[in-house]
């Protein structure tokens, strides 16, 4: 398995360009609030199972269970989004955070992990 594979880097450059239009103060309404967030779980649920895989399964394909992104997308809704306004004026609660945390569930499980699949399972890093 590989980290930087097409949606990784996909999730890494868009990163970037939003934190250069902020920086820039270029402001792309929704793409500048919203599309960080979305690809939040999938760029941490990727870097977490390219980990995995290194360090427990030898390089083989690892995945999530699903559970573990629902469970990602909890949490970071309760840090980002309840618990961090309470102590920075750098945080503000926004519900479409959350929904956008869920679309990102949503993308990793229909796009990315069929990707994954695809790819590894049909060549030299086929999991055991």
């Amino acid at each position: 398995m590989k980290l930087f594979d097409t949606y990784f880097s996909f999730y890494i450059l868009s990163w970037i360009f939003i934190k250069l239009t902020r920086i820039y103060s270029i402001e792309i309404e929704y793409l500048n609030h919203y599309l960080t967030d979305i690809f939040a779980v999938p760029a941490m649920t990727h870097l977490g199972s390219y980990i995995i895989s290194k360090v427990k399964y030898n390089n083989q394909l690892y995945i999530y269970p699903t559970s573990y992104l629902v469970i990602t997308a909890f949490v970071l809704s309760f840090l980002l989004e309840f618990l961090m306004p309470k102590f920075s004026s750098n945080y503000t609660a926004d519900i479409l955070d959350v929904v956008c945390y869920f679309i990102g569930i949503i993308f990793y499980l229909k796009i990315h992990k069929p990707y994954l699949i695809q790819k590894y399972t049909t060549s030299e890093f086929t999991p055991s």
